[in-house]
C-alpha cells in the first residue's frame, strides 16, 4: 500500500524538507499549477470530481481526465455515489420505496457505465458520500450498505471507501460505524480515505479535519481489518487533511501534518 497526504504547500515544504515521508500527493483535478506544483517534488495522483447519480456525466471533459490521468499515471477514475433530494422531488429521504430506490441505483449505475465506456470498467471506483439526515440533501438510499454493494455487484466497479464520510453519516443516522461499514463491498476495496472529522463553531460535524482519539481508533481497525486479510488492500491510503483553495487552505497546520503524517504510516506500513 502506498501512502498520500492532500497536496497542501504546508505538506510540500515538509516533504521537501525531509520532514514528513509519503510516497504520494493526492491532487483535485481542478488545477493544472497545483498538479505542476505536486509533481516537482514526488509523484501525485488524482481524485477527480465526477459524480454518478446526478445524470451530468455527459457534460464530463474527457480530454481533461484522460490528460491528467496519463499525466499523474492515476490508476483509477473516481466517482462519488449521488443522490442528491433536490432531483427526487416531494419524495421522503428516508424512503425504500422500491421505485425510488430503484431509480436512485439505476442513475448511478447508468453513470458509472459512461465512465466505463471512457476507461474501462476495472479502472473505475466508487466513493461513498455522506447523508446526514432530515432536512439535508442527500437521499438515505445512497448511503444503505446493500445499495452501495448492489451498485458494485450490477457494474464491476471497485470500492473508495472514505471512513471519515461513514464515521460523519454513522454519528448524524445512529448507526454504529463498526457494523456499517463492515456491510460494504470490502472485497472490492481499491482505495482508502481517513481523517479526522470535528464540529465547526455550530456544532456541525465536518470532514477534512485533524484525527482525533476516536479517528485514530476507527483507522487502526481498518487498517487491522486489511492487514488480517479479511478486506482487500488498496493501492493507496490517503490521509485528506489539509489541501488547496479557500474550502481547505486554513486547515492545513504544518504542526497537524508533522505530527500526523507519521503516525498513519506507521498503521499502514
Amino acid at each position: 500500500m502506498k501512502l498520500a497526504v492532500n497536496y497542501s504547500e504546508e505538506a510540500e515544504r515538509l516533504v521537501s524538507d525531509s520532514l514528513v515521508e509519503i510516497d504520494l500527493f493526492k491532487c483535485p483535478d481542478f488545477s493544472r499549477e497545483w498538479i505542476d506544483h505536486a509533481e516537482k517534488t514526488i509523484p501525485c495522483y488524482i481524485h477527480f470530481g465526477l459524480n454518478a447519480g446526478d445524470r451530468q456525466m455527459d457534460k464530463v471533459n474527457w480530454e481533461k481526465v484522460k490528460e491528467l490521468r496519463e499525466q499523474s499515471k492515476t490508476p483509477y477514475v473516481n466517482v462519488h455515489a449521488v443522490a442528491f433530494a433536490k432531483d427526487y422531488p416531494n419524495t421522503d429521504i428516508f424512503s425504500t420505496s422500491p421505485s425510488v430506490v430503484n431509480g436512485i441505483v439505476d442513475a448511478v449505475v447508468r453513470d458509472i457505465e459512461i465512465v466505463a465506456e471512457k476507461v474501462g470498467m476495472e479502472n473505475v471506483i466508487m466513493e461513498n458520500i455522506v447523508c446526514r439526515g432530515q432536512g439535508e440533501n442527500t437521499m438515505q438510499a445512497i448511503i444503505d450498505p446493500t445499495i452501495i454493494s448492489e451498485i458494485v455487484h450490477q457494474t464491476g466497479c471497485g470500492l473508495l471507501l472514505d471512513t471519515a464520510h461513514a464515521q460523519l453519516t454513522s454519528k448524524c443516522l445512529g448507526y454504529d460505524v463498526k457494523e456499517y461499514i463492515s456491510q460494504f463491498p470490502v472485497k472490492q476495496l481499491k482505495e482508502l480515505h481517513i481523517t479526522g472529522i470535528q464540529a465547526d463553531e455550530e456544532g456541525r460535524l465536518r470532514d477534512s479535519m485533524s484525527m482525533t482519539k476516536d479517528d485514530w481508533e476507527l483507522a487502526r481497525w481498518v487498517m487491522q481489518r486489511i492487514k488480517d486479510g479479511d478486506w482487500q488492500e488498496p493501492w493507496v491510503v490517503s490521509l485528506e487533511y489539509g489541501g488547496v483553495g479557500p474550502k481547505f487552505e486554513w486547515r492545513s497546520d504544518q504542526d497537524v501534518l508533522i505530527e500526523q503524517v507519521p503516525m498513519l504510516c506507521d498503521l499502514v506500513k
